[in-house]
């Protein structure tokens, strides 16, 4: 079954809070972002889509990730819609890099090929190992009192598990943990402390001295591999790579340097959910933890990390990101919430369904940048 047209639609997905804070004074009151739609040659429909979070965080841009997906359309029209592997490998051939792109085609490719076959992508990817599993929630760089107030609003909503948006002044970031775990119900299951590439070798040490004694992980404290490894001989704490881990090789290369515990896996970062899984197939094998999450996205971005969190083993489990809701863009019919996974008490309920389980209100899309079809 071939694609007989590729539509790519942008929009701009409003920030939770209104601003949205990372390391080096990154701030964003909205997300843009990017839907890839396919049709099949019987009429089938997937969609597919990928936030890069700004132009500063991945190695591509809202406009970078668009032109992508129109380079690569003829390629897409000429691929079986069965055929993920080879999909990808003629997309590599074609144009090196420029990950996001690849990304918002090679989901909607997925949710096509659930459809044609009745089948939940989840399953395609692997099988379902979970059919519940507790979201994670990023709380956004702020004074300390204002984090902590951030935790309890959604403590109160059922989240137990923590993302702490770090990289400033180490030691104003320790009282930022300090605030964090000072506010942290007691039955909290896993904090992360998120420099996202923040500090160099000496901060980092300096933010370690000043935290003692806290249970986190320490996620993607410096800009390289190398810093990291450096990082590594002065904790005992977890480190999770993030923005470094591009490809399967750079997990390896982590391994070697003895610097990973964990994965940040963000398919959009690395390509798509089909080179997500083979991440997901390494971390497994060597005895990684892995938390799912993704640079930002609306409910299409969210339904892709829970299928793939599903296929994920529990005893090898942090976390997943769920960005669909009320105060967030939406896609489903209605606008309001995914006819497919859902989250209550910060945990999401996996449903079964062809595709990623999204019925998508077209309307809600807008007009498209560009369609390429083969006629």
């Amino acid at each position: 079954m071939r694609v007989s047209e590729l539509a790519c639609y942008a929009f701009d997905i409003p920030a939770k809070e209104g601003t949205y804070v990372m390391s080096h004074g990154r701030e964003l009151q909205s997300f843009p972002s990017t839907v890839v739609k396919v049709v099949a040659e019987d009429g089938t429909v997937g969609y597919g889509e990928a936030c890069t979070l700004g132009g500063n965080y991945l190695d591509g841009f809202p406009g970078s990730a668009r032109a992508t997906i129109r380079e690569l359309a003829d390629w897409v029209l000429e691929c079986d819609a069965l055929d993920a592997n080879v999909l990808n490998a003629g997309m590599d051939s074609r144009l090196i890099g420029h990950l996001p792109g690849k990304a918002a085609i090679d989901h909607a490719m997925w949710d096509l090929r659930g459809k044609l076959l009745g089948q939940p992508v989840a399953r395609l990817l692997g099988g379902i190992k979970q059919s519940t599993f507790e979201a994670f929630e990023a709380i956004s760089m702020d004074t300390p009192a204002e984090m902590a107030e951030q935790l309890r609003v959604m403590a109160d909503r059922g989240y137990r598990r923590w993302q702490l948006k770090l990289g400033s002044d180490p030691i104003e970031d320790a009282a930022r943990v300090h605030a964090i775990v000072e506010a942290m119900p007691t039955d909290s299951r896993f904090l992360t402390s998120d420099a996202n590439r923040g500090w160099t070798v000496a901060q980092t040490r300096r933010f370690l001295g000043a935290t003692a004694g806290v249970d986190t992980y320490l996620e993607q404290p410096c800009r390289t591999l190398a810093e990291c490894e450096r990082v590594r001989a002065h904790t005992a704490l977890p480190m999770m790579i993030d923005e470094v881990a591009k490809e399967v090789t750079d997990v390896v290369d982590a391994l070697k340097l003895g610097c990973v515990d964990a994965v940040n896996l963000k398919p959009v970062r690395v390509g798509g959910l089909t080179k997500a899984a083979r991440i997901r197939d390494l971390a497994e094998s060597v005895g990684l933890m892995i938390l799912v999450d993704e640079p930002q996205g609306a409910d299409l971005a969210t339904a892709g990390m829970a299928h793939l969190a599903a296929t994920i083993d529990p005893d090898s489990y942090l976390g997943v990101s769920y960005f669909a809701g009320p105060d967030r863009r939406s896609f489903a019919l209605g606008g309001s919430a995914l006819s497919g996974p859902s989250l209550e008490g910060g945990v999401v309920r996996w449903q079964d369904g062809p595709g990623f389980g999204l019925d998508v209100d077209e309307e809600l899309l807008g007009a498209p940048l560009f369609v390429v079809s083969t006629t």
